[in-house]
C-alpha cells in the first residue's frame, strides 16, 4: 500500500462522524519475538474492551480518509521514540473516554502530555451553554437586588427597626 505523507510516529486519525478516531502509526516493528507489518496502535474502548492495541493501517483506517494530526515544531518526541513509547503501552488497559481515550494517548506518545481536543472543545461548549443559560438570571437576580427588590418585597422594608 502506498501511505503517502504518513510516518512511523505519526499521529493519524480519521473521522467517525461526531468525534474522531486516533492512532499511532508504527509501520513495521517487533515486539516480543513477533514481527508487526503495516501497524497503527490505538486505544480501543471500552466496548472492545478498553485495551491498547494494534491493528492493521487498513482495518484501522476502514476506507476513511486518514489525517495526520499537527504538531507545532519542537513540541513532540522524535518518530522512533514515538513508536517506542506506543508499542510499549501495547496490552495496557484503562480506557476512559474523559481522561484516557484515543487522543489522550496519541497525544501523549507524541509529546508526553496526555490531551485530547476533542474533549477540551466538549467542556468548553457544554461551559458556554451552563454560562449562556445561568448567567442572564444571575444577571437579572442582580439587577433587581441592586434596585433593592427582592419577592415583592423592598429589601429596606424588611430591615425595620
Amino acid at each position: 500500500m502506498d501511505f503517502v505523507g504518513i510516518y512511523p510516529g505519526d499521529h493519524i486519525y480519521y473521522s467517525c462522524g461526531a468525534y474522531d478516531h486516533h492512532g499511532i502509526y508504527c509501520g513495521d516493528f517487533s515486539y516480543k519475538n513477533k514481527l508487526y507489518e503495516d501497524v497503527v496502535i490505538h486505544f480501543q474502548g471500552k466496548h472492545k474492551g478498553g485495551t491498547i492495541r494494534e491493528i492493521s493501517y487498513e482495518k484501522f483506517a476502514k476506507g476513511q480518509e486518514i489525517y495526520v494530526a499537527q504538531y507545532q515544531t519542537g513540541s513532540c518526541y522524535t518518530p522512533d521514540k514515538v513508536v517506542d513509547r506506543a508499542v510499549n503501552k501495547l496490552n495496557q488497559p484503562g480506557y476512559d473516554l474523559v481522561s484516557n481515550n484515543c487522543e489522550h494517548f496519541a497525544h501523549w506518545c507524541r509529546t508526553g502530555e496526555n490531551f485530547s481536543e476533542q474533549i477540551d472543545t466538549v467542556k468548553w461548549v457544554a461551559g458556554t451553554l451552563v454560562t449562556a443559560l445561568v448567567i442572564p438570571e444571575l444577571i437579572g437576580i442582580g439587577i433587581w437586588a441592586a434596585a433593592g427588590y427582592t419577592g415583592g418585597k423592598f429589601i429596606s422594608g424588611l430591615f425595620k427597626v
